[in-house]
């Protein structure tokens, strides 16, 4: 096996012990990683083990003694038997209390907390980490004198929470000092240091003072498993999963997708989606179902058990529901073909786990683009509910972003999570729409890089959230105005907002001249939105093609909408009040009335009816005495609308 082979960070950490007395071990140190025994230039694969056991097989164990140290179990080590355990520990705690506690066949030796050691103040308790340090500190510095071996290397596990035990702030100081001196100590050793590694969430978690301007520190991060490692796990597996073993051949197929989606994972989260598949009877050629399972909780695909009429069924609820959108639908529906096809993402790399869908739906306001994403919810997953809707104008400030991925460690609202990330947790399959996108602060833009790009995110608690069976859906009306200088002001300081395009004549049908330019008034318009505030990269993600314009309701629509909504007001006084309402005399007026509001879409419609005929027929059905079977409704000479109760 060659040395590129192995991880960096142990090549590294390999490299630099003995050369540097102190190396902060950050990044991925809760996983498993693979362990190789190095004889000469010859390096073999052993097996996967924890932080412990891995740094065990990086030093010379013929000459340098390895020592761990955690606040939970103290110190401890890993030689053969427990007397050689205690014959290298117990060199280290002269003049200390100790308590020994045989473990396993592990000797792990902790400081009494009941003994205090001459000219100590403080409670016991806090006293023990600063001598912890002092311990760390003359042994590094003077030699531990442990029998057979030349140089000791320490490595404190949990290191970032050693300030956490309840220590006062001048203890907490003087334990971190001592552990400054450790590092920056002469030693008579021209060949090799003693060293210390402290294992760390991120390297700040330590105080500056340890690391800042220390030549003798050295920062080396754990990265998640690449995937030549995660190769090589795949290829020595043993026991029960020897089977999947298949997965690292580079002829099979499901093993390269495996290998290419599990980027960014750590090797107990691949152990863990084998043991799914081995509990599930899930074969390696099917291993996808087990990554499924993993990622959503559900082995079912929504996608992939669409009826075959679907497609036809969806267009179908589409202009049902949204009356006078055409070329936005069928833009819709195309989007909505390779999603439910499995085709979506293809021209990406293998291991990109795009959504299944992406649109922004740009338009005037009232006409449709909240509507067709609850239709495509109900349409595809059965349930309007399964729209989830954020409406931006809530996250206008700065640090909105932690509502929807969650305040930061320390922060109210920590253990509560991001609404966003919650709500897909909760349901992976779903349509996500962000309704009036523009209004929402720029910084939160970039959140949704990520969630383009590779599908998931992972939340402030650091839980990954997969988005790849999702549709997601920005809406604005972006492109509809544009910010003058206000003329009327003389100072030419303020400003505001002005229609870039209005209806020519909303009596008339618009021409296909005028559509053509609202689409590329809409258009352009998105495109200048994202430019103009650095974010291009964003459009990129989103792609020219899946930008769908919704046009102003023609006159016909607007027509047909108020047909459509005062039907609906009728039915429901009807089967409420059990009064039917004869309408036959007001349509035509009534029509009328809607086609001039058309410029503020299907919502200035259903206001014309609230206003010309609910609140009219809400006031004149509180004067009766007792409510009748029918009511007829006209209008007068003076145009007002009337009732009268029909025979």
């Amino acid at each position: 096996m060659i040395e590129n082979s192995v991880p960096k960070w142990q090549r590294e950490l390999r490299a630099f012990l003995g050369i540097k007395s102190g190396i902060i071990l950050e990044g991925n140190v809760y996983d498993e990683y693979p362990r190789f025994f190095y004889e000469g230039e010859e390096i073999t694969f052993l097996d996967t083990d924890n932080l412990d056991q891995t740094i065990l097989t990086l030093v010379d164990e013929a000459t340098t003694a390895l020592v761990y140290f955690d606040p939970v179990d103290g110190f401890y080590c890993y030689e053969n038997t427990p007397e050689e355990q205690r014959a290298m520990l117990e060199p280290l705690f002269e003049g200390y209390n100790t308590n020994e506690v045989s473990k396993n066949h592990d000797c792990t030796i902790c400081l009494m907390p009941s003994g205090k050691k001459k000219g100590c103040k403080g409670s016991p308790e806090t006293e023990q980490y600063i001598w912890v340090s002092e311990i760390i500190r003359r042994a590094v510095t003077d030699g531990a004198g442990i029998p057979g071996k030349e140089n000791i290397v320490f490595v404190l596990n949990f290191a970032s929470r050693l300030d956490a035990c309840n220590l006062r702030q001048a203890e907490a100081n003087t334990m971190f000092l001592n552990l400054m001196a450790a590092t920056t100590a002469n030693q008579t050793s021209q060949l090799f240091c003693n060293s210390v590694i402290m294992v760390v969430d991120k390297y700040n978690d330590i105080p500056a003072l340890v690391y800042l301007n220390n030549p003798n520190i050295r920062t080396v991060s754990v990265s998640v498993p690449d995937r030549s490692t995660r190769r090589i796990y795949l290829e020595n597996l043993y026991g029960d999963l020897a089977p999947f073993q298949l997965l690292s051949r580079e002829d099979n197929d499901a093993g390269k997708q495996f290998v290419a989606e599990t980027e960014g994972m750590q090797l107990q989260e691949m152990k863990q989606i084998l043991r799914l598949a081995y509990r599930r009877n899930i074969t390696p050629e099917n291993i996808t179902l087990a990554f499924r399972l993993y990622k959503y909780g559900v082995l079912d695909n929504p996608w992939e058990n669409l009826e075959n009429d679907i497609l036809v069924h969806i267009e179908g609820k589409l202009e049902e529901r949204v009356k006078g959108q055409d070329e936005a639908l069928k833009k819709v529906k195309a989007v909505v073909t390779r999603a439910v096809k499995g085709l979506s993402g293809l021209q990406h790399s293998g291991a990109s786990h795009k959504p299944k869908g992406i649109m922004f739906f740009a338009g005037p306001t009232g006409v449709g683009k909240t509507e067709t994403a609850k239709a495509l919810a109900e349409s595809i997953f059965g349930d309007e509910n399964a729209c989830i809707r954020f409406d931006m104008s809530e996250y206008r400030l700065e640090q909105s972003d932690q509502k929807l991925f969650g305040a930061p460690p320390g922060y109210v609202g920590y253990e509560g999570g991001g609404q966003l990330t919650n709500a897909v947790k909760t349901r992976p399959f779903s349509v996500i729409l962000f309704d009036e996108i523009e209004k929402a602060s720029p910084t939160i833009l970039d959140k949704f890089l990520q969630i383009l790009e590779d599908g998931r995110m992972t939340d402030n608690q650091g839980n990954t959230v997969y988005f790849g069976e999702t549709v997601i859906i920005f809406t604005s009306n972006i492109g509809l105005t544009k910010e003058v200088v206000d003329p009327s002001d003389p100072y030419g300081t303020t400003r505001k907002r002005v229609p870039t395009i209005m209806i020519e004549d909303p009596k008339k049908e618009d021409s296909p001249e005028f559509r053509d330019r609202v689409t590329r008034q809409l258009t352009e318009g998105v495109k200048a939105y994202f430019n103009d505030l650095g974010r291009p990269e964003l459009l990129n993600r989103l792609g020219d093609d899946n930008i769908v314009v919704f046009q102003f309701i023609n006159k016909p629509d607007a027509e047909s909408i108020c047909k459509y909504k005062l039907k609906k007001i009728c039915r429901a006084v009807e089967e409420e009040k059990g009064v039917h309402i004869i309408t036959d005399d007001v349509m035509d007026t009534l029509y009328a009335k809607a086609v001039l509001e058309r410029a503020n879409g299907g919502r200035g419609v259903g206001n014309m009816l609230e206003r010309e005929f609910l609140n009219p027929l809400a006031g004149y059905i509180c004067t009766l005495p007792e409510m009748p079977g029918a009511l007829r409704c006209k209008y007068n000479e003076e145009g007002i609308l009337t009732f009268e109760v029909a025979g």
